[in-house]
């Protein structure tokens, strides 16, 4: 079963809002600043994946280099 950018990215998000509920519970001003910039990262990390996604889609690639493709050697 492949995953898709979108579902991939909706991931990163929920890992993003879990960094975000950990870093509330934190008493270190050091480990919140921490898990708020891992949120950030992942965050980040979501939206890059979209926009490959959809640059992949305008730019029009065959679907096999896009990754539909089920051989991994082509």
């Amino acid at each position: 079963m492949r995953i898709t950018p979108a579902q991939l990215a909706a991931h990163y998000r929920g890992y993003a809002a879990q960094c975000v509920i950990v870093a509330q519970h934190q008493h270190s001003a050091g480990d919140r600043l921490t898990l708020i910039d891992m949120a950030q990262a992942w965050s980040a990390l979501a939206e890059q994946t979209e926009k490959s996604a959809t640059l992949l889609i305008v730019s029009g690639m065959p679907d096999d280099v896009a990754g539909d493709n089920d051989d991994p050697c082509h």
